[in-house]
């Protein structure tokens, strides 16, 4: 046998009709002179001839030998696996049939044939093509044509899969240089064809005389595009691009929002986002308005190996609508916002903070959309864990935008506290508690309030034969005060002055639960009563009251040692409080409980506002009912009422009914005669009473509508707001018809209508409509 010059190597012996495999130094382009060894005369015996007088084909039959060219240069092997390989020495072409699997270098064709020309270099698959890249892309095609080294193709009826599943299919495409992948008359959607009938278009898809995707700046590029939803051509754009699958993130224009409103005019909302590096980035937001100008925003965000830091804000220079004793007046002014983030870890158990939300004035963050916040919050601080104790120090501002607040708000300058506990049942049996705190409250007018606290407690649970569990509490409270600038209510001079309070408080607590199981259900009765005590501690009315103003006396509260939700007042004198809570639990997770209880004062004690619940010896009756025997019902209604009469003090109801295809929700919040603490009267014949409804439905699988109103039942009130949602939601588009309206009433800004929808097209981005707003009469 003449040898060629090519490096013999074996191949596994196969039965005959299974793969025959040619592995080995198949180079790039699969060789240059012949693609298999052959059996031929020696090299001095010129090749035999058909009577046609062409060189016959060789066959590599399988379980015969095979043999490769070596590399090319810097040119990894190819491996070249199929059912049957004959090569046409004349024509210089090797043809594979059957199962074909050529590979090199991260790059595979599958076909069900493959031919290649070492004259032309090119490489011809038919038949179910397949090729799949080193980035895990796939394209699919009847018919392809590349070149030996792969970089250069065409494939005819294209389908390409991309990483995330997206598609994109065209009558042709091409592969250039390696790098770019040209589709014509191409189609590109992420989302999931239909399985019942995939003929069907997809939800949304893009179509474009020509799509290119470029693989090394990771991009795809459109010409001629339509984006389609549900086959409707709805949007038509000359040319755009997006990154593919493979970009985290990158720097471009955000979707833009374009629209009309009462307070701005039109307007458009333009953002870019700055892809900086791998740790921060940055977003500008530009607002130009026919009333107010431009509106200059922008947000900074960066991580470090020990934490984070995010800044946020806008300015503007416009009219700043306010109430004067004049009338209104609308100043052109430097109106603006800031808000900022930080975490910082210092070691394993210090780290340090900020929290950084500042406001020019009490109506910029709703007329420009950026938040509907009431009280914004500042600080500046550092904290320590360390097992059961916690530390922390820090400075406080606050801002109020509430319209009717008059108010000065302090600044916490500082606010430090510290928390420990012990281990359970090491001291008699129970643990203990210790918690301080230092507080400074500065005004630049008004009262300047300094506190120093301490509560060293200790609890104790236990739980005898018959299952009764008892739980003790004790506590000692020590208050130091410093107060200054404070205003006397008699003389109306300002006056400064120190007080010292300690107070002890103790209470014993029984609960004896009565459990029955009833087939698929558990059934729980649990009396319990308490009896706390302390002495009857008058609240003086010289202490500035900075916490405890607003109570709410109910279930949750009925049973603490102290009603008031802060430090300033003290819930003094002895008392006896008792309860009984009732359920019923399921084995499939339902449940529906119910606890009613009031507690008994042993002394009279006026500190508690007249329509607190408090004020009597004999509190009011209070109780909760909630009802989840399944899925279709949620229900909480919490009550409190007159203990003499019956008459409803506070009612507070929420609750959502019904399956997914038809579910209605409301709450309802009753309040009799509203009443500031410390003897400070808001209103004392204004009862708070508002109610809230929606109703939902499925009634399709992609969509959903909904409904809800909200309602100012009080004397003077009337509707709060209204809004109808109609959704479209699927694995990769989301449409919504959005129609509001507003009837709150607030200095500068309009209240009135406002109708608009938006899109969010999966992988793609957002799309808002111009938003139609209109004054409400």
């Amino acid at each position: 046998m003449n040898a060629c010059p090519l490096i013999a190597s074996p191949l596994t012996t196969r039965p005959q009709g299974k793969r025959a495999a040619v592995m080995g130094a198949l180079m790039v382009g699969l060789m240059s002179t012949t693609a298999l060894a052959q059996q031929q005369p020696a090299a001095t015996t010129p090749p035999a001839t058909t009577p046609s007088g062409t060189t016959p084909s060789a066959t590599t039959p399988p379980g015969a030998q095979a043999a490769t060219q070596p590399p090319k240069k810097d040119q990894p092997p190819v491996l070249l696996e199929a059912d049957q390989v004959d090569t046409d020495n004349e024509l210089g072409i090797t043809t594979a049939t059957g199962n074909v699997q050529l590979s090199q270098g991260g790059h595979v064709v599958l076909a069900d044939t493959i031919s290649y020309s070492e004259r032309t270099n090119v490489i011809t698959a038919s038949g179910h093509v397949v090729m799949i890249q080193p980035d895990g892309e796939v394209m699919f095609g009847d018919y392809a044509e590349l070149t030996e080294d792969q970089k250069q193709a065409f494939v005819d009826q294209s389908r390409m899969l991309l990483q995330d599943n997206s598609r994109l299919a065209g009558y042709q495409a091409e592969r250039i240089d390696g790098r770019y992948t040209r589709v014509t008359r191409g189609t590109y959607s992420p989302c999931k064809l239909c399985e019942d009938d995939p003929t069907q278009p997809p939800t949304w898809q893009i179509r474009a005389k020509q799509v290119t995707h470029d693989s090394t700046s990771h991009d795809i590029y459109f010409r001629d595009a339509t984006i389609e939803v549900a086959g409707v051509p709805i949007t038509y754009l000359p040319a755009f691009s997006m990154p593919d699958p493979s970009v985290d993130r990158r720097s471009g224009f955000l979707t833009p929002t374009i629209g009309y409103s009462s307070n701005l005019g039109m307007f458009a909302r333009v953002k870019y986002y700055y892809d900086i590096s791998p740790d921060k980035d940055l977003l500008f937001d530009l607002t130009p308005s026919a009333n107010d100008g431009l509106l200059i925003g922008g947000k900074y965000r960066e991580r470090f190996t020990n934490g984070y830091f995010e800044v946020q804000g806008a300015a503007t220079y416009a009219e700043n609508t306010q109430s004067s004793s004049t009338g209104t007046i609308s100043p052109k002014e430097l109106r603006g916002w800031v808000q900022g983030i930080g975490r910082f870890d210092i070691d394993d158990a210090w780290r340090w903070g900020f929290d950084l939300n500042r406001v020019t004035d009490d109506n910029f963050l709703l007329r420009y959309s950026y938040s509907s916040e009431q009280l914004l919050t500042s600080r500046l601080y550092t904290e320590r864990f360390a097992g059961r104790d916690y530390f922390n120090a820090g400075i406080y501002g606050f801002q109020d935008l509430r319209p009717a607040n008059t108010l000065e708000e302090p600044v916490a300058l500082p606010l430090i506290t510290y928390s420990a506990m012990g281990e359970p049942g090491e001291t008699l049996g129970g643990r203990w508690s210790y918690d301080a705190q230092i507080l400074d409250l500065w005004r630049e007018q008004g009262t300047r309030s300094r506190r120093a606290s301490q509560v060293a407690g200790w609890q104790g649970d236990y739980t005898n034969s018959l299952g009764m569990v008892t739980t003790v509490n004790a506590l000692v409270r020590t208050d130091g005060y410093s107060i200054a600038n404070q205003e006397n209510s008699v003389t109306g001079d300002r006056e400064s002055f120190n007080r010292f309070r300690i107070f002890p408080q103790g209470q014993i607590m029984t609960r004896l639960p009565f459990v029955r199981d009833d087939g698929t259900v558990s059934e729980m009765i649990e009396p319990i009563v308490a009896f706390t005590a302390a002495p009857n501690y008058h609240n003086s009315r010289d202490l500035p009251n900075e916490d405890s103003e607003d109570i709410e006396f109910d279930s949750t509260n009925l049973f603490r040692l102290s009603r008031y939700p802060g430090v300033d007042l003290l819930d003094g004198g002895q008392r006896v409080t008792y309860g009984i809570r009732a359920g019923v639990y399921g084995n499939g997770g339902g449940s529906s409980t119910l606890f009613f209880g009031q507690s008994y004062r042993l002394q009279h004690n006026t500190d508690f506002a007249v329509n607190s619940g408090l004020y009597s010896r004999q509190s009011d009756y209070v109780g909760r009912l909630e009802l989840t025997p399944s899925p279709w019902m949620d229900v909480s209604y919490g009550f409190r009422l007159d203990p003499t009469t019956g008459a409803q003090r506070m009612h507070d109801f929420t609750g959502s009914f019904g399956p997914s295809i038809f579910r209605v929700s409301g709450s309802y919040l009753y309040i009799n005669k509203l009443e500031l603490q410390n003897g400070t009267v808001a209103d004392t014949t204004t009862n708070l009473q508002e109610v809230s409804g929606g109703v939902s439905s499925s009634f399709l699988k992609y969509y959903t509508v909904a409904l809800s109103t909200r309602y100012n039942l009080a004397e003077g009130g009337g509707p709060v707001s209204t809004s109808l949602t109609t959704t479209y939601q699927d694995d990769c588009y989301t449409f919504s018809l959005i129609m509001e309206r507003d009837y709150s009433q607030r200095i500068g800004i309009a209240s009135g209508n406002r109708i608009y929808f938006r899109m969010i097209f999966n992988k793609l981005g957002m799309f808002v409509s111009p938003a139609f707003t209109g004054t409400a009469h």
